[in-house]
């Protein structure tokens, strides 16, 4: 694989990554959410203010939940970013065969098993298309930089 499609191929990995990363934040997120305990509140008023260290720990877990799901928004950001560089590439891709197989296993997250079963090819086949598109997502984005 030459170094151009093997920049293209680290790209595209990576995003596979921030999406594993993205989705493993949402699980922890929800899992956490879900096993505090959180019985009723009562909202009488008595006229006295009665701070305990339950509700003072409840609020600092609140504060960091906050904390965390705002470190999610921008992992979302992130891969919203990547997801958008990749499409934007691999759609300018001229080889109908070279931008489905990319779309395909990039993007769609298909195996090869199923891009060969859906496109009607052999295994050597998809794996040629996925390497030239791959060659030609970095020479496009050189070509690209150069006329900038």
């Amino acid at each position: 694989m030459n170094d151009a499609a093997m920049a293209a191929k680290a790209f595209l990995e990576s995003m596979e990554s921030q999406q594993k990363r993205v989705q493993m934040m949402h699980e922890e997120y929800q899992r956490i959410r879900h096993s505090l305990d959180v019985s009723g509140v009562n909202y009488e008023c008595t006229g006295a203010v009665n701070a305990t260290r339950k509700t003072d720990a409840m609020a600092e877990m609140i504060a960091e939940m906050v904390d965390f799901e705002s470190e999610m928004k921008q992992e979302e950001c992130v891969l919203a970013s990547m997801h958008l560089k990749a499409t934007s590439s691999i759609s300018r891709l001229t080889d109908d065969k070279e931008r489905e197989v990319l779309h395909r296993w990039y993007l769609l997250h298909q195996s090869e098993d199923e891009i060969r079963k859906a496109m009607g090819y052999s295994q050597s086949m998809i794996y040629s298309f996925r390497q030239r598109g791959l060659s030609h997502l970095e020479n496009f984005g050189k070509n690209r930089k150069n006329s900038e």
